[in-house]
Formats: structure tokens, sequence, C-alpha cells
């Protein structure tokens, strides 16, 4: 499977989540404001991993906490809908971010082949972290390091 199309599905179901208002696990409407959460935290951000169903930065007893494991469980399932298996990612982790910046997200994976990457989303619209080229034109911002 495309990295890329590993990314673009990993960013359609953390998008979800950072809408706050999800639809992805079957039968249940789940209400998670994940941003207030990361707020919360003495760092501005928790860590989602949606394959391990682990979190870190979280309140204990809180909502990301008791909502995580369900969409651990759904996410095969969302895999299955976009044509992609979920042996596919070794990692698919989820850092939300609330600070002085505003409100963002990082989605970082690592494929079947070893490769990992992460891609900036801000805002409530979720939007492709933007940055200048050389020349002055706006392009994707390219993480040099993978977060997490």
């Amino acid at each position: 499977m495309k990295h890329n199309k590993l990314h673009g599905v990993a960013h359609n179901y953390a998008e979800s989540i950072a809408g706050g208002l999800s639809f992805i696990v079957p039968l249940q409407v789940i209400q998670v404001d994940v941003f207030a959460e990361a707020a919360s935290n003495n760092n501005g951000y928790l860590v989602a991993d949606f394959l391990t169903g682990k979190l870190q930065g979280a309140l204990p007893k809180g909502e990301v906490e008791h909502a995580l494991p369900l969409f651990k469980s759904a996410f095969p399932g969302f895999c299955e809908k976009h044509n992609v298996d979920v042996s596919d990612y070794k990692a698919f982790l989820v850092r939300f971010i609330a600070d002085t910046d505003g409100i963002r997200f990082v989605v970082t994976i690592e494929d079947r082949t070893g490769r990992r990457s992460s891609r900036e989303y801000v805002g409530s619209q979720s939007k492709r972290s933007e940055t200048l080229d050389k020349l002055g034109r706006r392009r994707p911002k390219i993480l040099d390091t993978p977060l997490d």
C-alpha cells in the first residue's frame, strides 16, 4: 500500500475524532473534546496510539481514556471501508496539541516497510499546515523528524 494512502486514511480517522463528535464507532456517537484535555495537560498535548490503545498525557478517567479503546477496535473496519489493510500500519499515533499557537494535530504513521513520517494539520478544519519555500511560495509543511 502506498504510504500517502495510509496517511490519508489516518488523517481522516484523526480528523473525525478531532472534530469533537465522532461517528466512527458503529452504532455509537461519541463526543470527545481531545483539545480540552490536551490544554489541561502541563505540556499542552496528548498522544493517542490507535493500534495499541495506549494514551499519554490525558486526564485519568477522562473522556479520551474512555473512548480510545472504542476507537482502537473500530479502526480495522474503517481501514476496510477505505480499501486498506490494517496490517499495513506498524504505527499510527496522533498528537493532539492545544497551546498558545492554537489547536492542531500531528499524524505519525509507520508502514510495514518501516517508513515513518509525520504530517501536521491545523485548526478545527484540520488543514495541512503550510510553510513558505525559498521563492516565497506556499508549500505543505514537511516535518523533518517524525514525532513520537
